[in-house]
Protein backbone atom coordinates (compact mmCIF):
# COMPACT_ATOMS: atom_id res chain seq x y z
CA UNK A 1 0.00 0.00 0.00
CA UNK A 2 1.26 3.69 -0.40
CA UNK A 3 0.83 6.61 2.41
CA UNK A 4 -1.20 8.39 0.05
CA UNK A 5 -3.71 5.59 0.06
CA UNK A 6 -3.27 4.96 4.16
CA UNK A 7 -3.50 9.00 4.91
CA UNK A 8 -6.83 8.63 2.98
CA UNK A 9 -8.42 5.58 4.44
CA UNK A 10 -11.80 6.66 6.81
CA UNK A 11 -11.38 5.33 10.54
CA UNK A 12 -14.11 3.12 9.33
CA UNK A 13 -12.35 1.66 6.77
CA UNK A 14 -9.17 1.51 9.17
CA UNK A 15 -11.34 -0.55 11.71
CA UNK A 16 -12.22 -2.93 8.75
CA UNK A 17 -8.18 -3.63 7.92
CA UNK A 18 -7.75 -7.74 8.08
CA UNK A 19 -5.08 -8.50 10.99
CA UNK A 20 -3.13 -9.81 8.04
CA UNK A 21 -3.78 -6.75 5.68
CA UNK A 22 -2.19 -4.92 9.60
CA UNK A 23 1.18 -7.48 9.32
CA UNK A 24 1.81 -6.46 5.83
CA UNK A 25 1.81 -2.52 5.99
CA UNK A 26 5.51 -1.03 5.56
CA UNK A 27 6.69 1.13 8.35
CA UNK A 28 5.93 3.88 5.66
CA UNK A 29 2.35 3.21 6.51
CA UNK A 30 2.91 3.14 9.72
CA UNK A 31 4.31 6.55 10.26
CA UNK A 32 1.69 8.17 7.88
CA UNK A 33 -1.04 6.47 10.57
CA UNK A 34 -2.94 10.08 11.37
CA UNK A 35 -4.02 9.88 15.68
CA UNK A 36 -8.15 9.20 14.86
CA UNK A 37 -6.68 6.32 12.81
CA UNK A 38 -4.82 4.76 15.68
CA UNK A 39 -8.15 5.10 17.62
CA UNK A 40 -10.06 3.28 15.14
CA UNK A 41 -7.92 0.60 15.52
CA UNK A 42 -9.32 -3.13 17.13
CA UNK A 43 -7.92 -4.91 19.81
CA UNK A 44 -7.11 -7.91 17.33
CA UNK A 45 -5.70 -5.47 14.88
CA UNK A 46 -3.14 -3.76 17.95
CA UNK A 47 -2.11 -6.88 18.55
CA UNK A 48 -0.84 -7.86 15.26
CA UNK A 49 1.45 -4.95 14.96
CA UNK A 50 4.72 -6.09 14.97
CA UNK A 51 7.54 -4.57 16.27
CA UNK A 52 8.92 -2.59 13.10
CA UNK A 53 5.47 -0.83 12.57
CA UNK A 54 4.96 -0.02 16.18
CA UNK A 55 8.54 2.01 15.70
CA UNK A 56 7.47 3.85 12.98
CA UNK A 57 4.27 5.31 14.80
CA UNK A 58 4.61 8.64 15.16
CA UNK A 59 4.45 9.67 18.45
CA UNK A 60 1.32 11.74 18.88
CA UNK A 61 -0.09 8.70 17.35
CA UNK A 62 1.00 6.61 19.10
CA UNK A 63 -0.32 8.26 22.69
CA UNK A 64 -4.07 7.88 20.89
CA UNK A 65 -4.05 4.22 21.41
CA UNK A 66 -6.35 3.09 23.81
CA UNK A 67 -6.30 1.49 26.65
CA UNK A 68 -7.17 -1.95 25.20
CA UNK A 69 -4.95 -1.35 22.42
CA UNK A 70 -1.79 -0.95 24.52
CA UNK A 71 -2.56 -3.98 26.51
CA UNK A 72 -3.03 -5.82 23.65
CA UNK A 73 1.03 -5.27 22.52
CA UNK A 74 3.22 -7.54 22.17
CA UNK A 75 6.34 -7.83 24.20
CA UNK A 76 8.37 -7.42 21.41
CA UNK A 77 6.64 -4.57 20.20
CA UNK A 78 6.80 -2.75 23.83
CA UNK A 79 10.28 -3.85 24.11
CA UNK A 80 9.99 -1.03 20.94
CA UNK A 81 8.39 1.82 22.17
CA UNK A 82 10.68 5.15 21.56
CA UNK A 83 11.37 6.85 24.89
CA UNK A 84 9.29 9.70 23.19
CA UNK A 85 6.45 7.33 22.48
CA UNK A 86 6.26 6.01 25.92
CA UNK A 87 6.80 9.45 27.81
CA UNK A 88 3.80 10.77 25.22
CA UNK A 89 1.23 8.76 27.08
CA UNK A 90 -0.88 9.44 29.26
CA UNK A 91 -1.11 8.81 33.33
CA UNK A 92 -4.38 6.67 32.52
CA UNK A 93 -3.25 4.47 29.67
CA UNK A 94 0.00 2.61 31.91
CA UNK A 95 -2.12 0.70 34.21
CA UNK A 96 -3.22 -1.02 30.91
CA UNK A 97 0.07 -3.14 30.54
CA UNK A 98 0.50 -5.85 31.91
CA UNK A 99 2.64 -7.85 33.94
CA UNK A 100 4.55 -9.21 30.84
CA UNK A 101 4.42 -6.13 28.98
CA UNK A 102 5.87 -4.44 32.51
CA UNK A 103 8.61 -7.05 32.88
CA UNK A 104 9.49 -6.16 28.73
CA UNK A 105 9.97 -2.69 29.53
CA UNK A 106 13.85 -1.44 29.26
CA UNK A 107 15.27 0.81 32.17
CA UNK A 108 15.30 3.81 29.61
CA UNK A 109 11.66 3.27 28.80
CA UNK A 110 10.60 3.75 32.80
CA UNK A 111 13.12 6.47 33.65
CA UNK A 112 11.13 8.27 30.96
CA UNK A 113 8.10 7.96 33.17
CA UNK A 114 7.11 11.20 35.11
CA UNK A 115 6.08 10.95 39.19
CA UNK A 116 2.43 10.74 38.03
CA UNK A 117 2.70 8.05 35.15
CA UNK A 118 5.34 5.87 37.95
CA UNK A 119 2.31 6.45 40.25
CA UNK A 120 -0.20 5.36 38.01
CA UNK A 121 1.12 2.07 37.70
CA UNK A 122 -0.68 -0.50 40.12
CA UNK A 123 0.80 -2.56 42.66
CA UNK A 124 0.58 -5.77 40.39
CA UNK A 125 2.79 -3.62 37.95
CA UNK A 126 5.48 -2.72 40.48
CA UNK A 127 5.93 -6.51 41.42
CA UNK A 128 6.12 -7.60 38.10
CA UNK A 129 9.56 -5.33 38.03
CA UNK A 130 12.77 -7.11 37.77
CA UNK A 131 16.43 -6.63 39.27
CA UNK A 132 17.57 -5.59 36.20
CA UNK A 133 14.63 -2.58 35.68
CA UNK A 134 14.35 -1.69 39.54
CA UNK A 135 18.32 -0.47 39.60
CA UNK A 136 17.05 1.49 36.59
CA UNK A 137 14.38 4.15 38.81
CA UNK A 138 16.22 7.25 39.17
CA UNK A 139 16.33 8.59 42.59
CA UNK A 140 14.17 11.14 41.82
CA UNK A 141 11.08 8.57 40.85
CA UNK A 142 11.92 6.84 44.08
CA UNK A 143 11.70 9.63 46.13
CA UNK A 144 8.18 9.61 45.04
CA UNK A 145 6.95 5.98 45.08
CA UNK A 146 3.54 5.39 46.58
CA UNK A 147 4.28 3.34 50.00
CA UNK A 148 2.24 0.11 48.46
CA UNK A 149 4.09 0.33 45.39
CA UNK A 150 7.59 0.03 47.26
CA UNK A 151 6.06 -2.60 49.49
CA UNK A 152 5.01 -4.49 46.70
CA UNK A 153 8.40 -4.89 45.47
CA UNK A 154 9.92 -8.55 45.91
CA UNK A 155 13.01 -9.12 47.99
CA UNK A 156 15.12 -9.81 44.99
CA UNK A 157 14.05 -6.25 43.58
CA UNK A 158 14.84 -4.28 46.85
CA UNK A 159 18.04 -6.41 47.05
CA UNK A 160 19.04 -4.60 43.29
CA UNK A 161 18.34 -1.13 44.64
CA UNK A 162 21.41 1.13 44.40
CA UNK A 163 22.51 3.42 47.72
CA UNK A 164 21.46 6.06 46.15
CA UNK A 165 17.94 4.64 45.51
CA UNK A 166 17.66 3.65 48.79
CA UNK A 167 19.03 7.10 50.16
CA UNK A 168 16.44 9.05 48.52
CA UNK A 169 13.72 6.85 50.44
CA UNK A 170 11.55 8.85 52.81
CA UNK A 171 10.88 8.00 56.49
CA UNK A 172 7.35 6.77 55.63
CA UNK A 173 8.41 4.45 52.75
CA UNK A 174 10.95 2.91 54.63
CA UNK A 175 8.47 2.06 57.12
CA UNK A 176 5.94 0.52 54.31
CA UNK A 177 9.15 -1.91 53.78
CA UNK A 178 8.11 -5.49 55.02
CA UNK A 179 10.51 -7.74 57.37
CA UNK A 180 11.27 -9.56 54.18
CA UNK A 181 12.36 -6.74 52.40
CA UNK A 182 14.24 -5.49 55.24
CA UNK A 183 16.03 -8.82 56.03
CA UNK A 184 16.80 -8.97 52.31
CA UNK A 185 19.25 -5.70 52.62
CA UNK A 186 22.41 -6.17 52.55
CA UNK A 187 24.70 -4.45 55.16
CA UNK A 188 26.58 -2.27 52.49
CA UNK A 189 22.24 -1.16 51.72
CA UNK A 190 21.56 -0.85 55.65
CA UNK A 191 24.64 1.56 55.73
CA UNK A 192 23.38 3.49 53.15
CA UNK A 193 20.11 4.25 54.87
CA UNK A 194 21.91 5.52 57.82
Amino acid sequence: MTTSFITSLSTSQIASLSTATIRALSSNDWASFSSAQIVALTTAQAAAISSAQVSAIGTAAFAALETADLAALASAAVRVISSEQFAALGSDQFPALTSRQVRALSTTQLAALDSEDLNALSTAQFAALTTTQVPGLTTSQVSTLATEDLAALGTASIRAMTDGQLAALGSDQLAALGTNQIRALSTAQVAALA
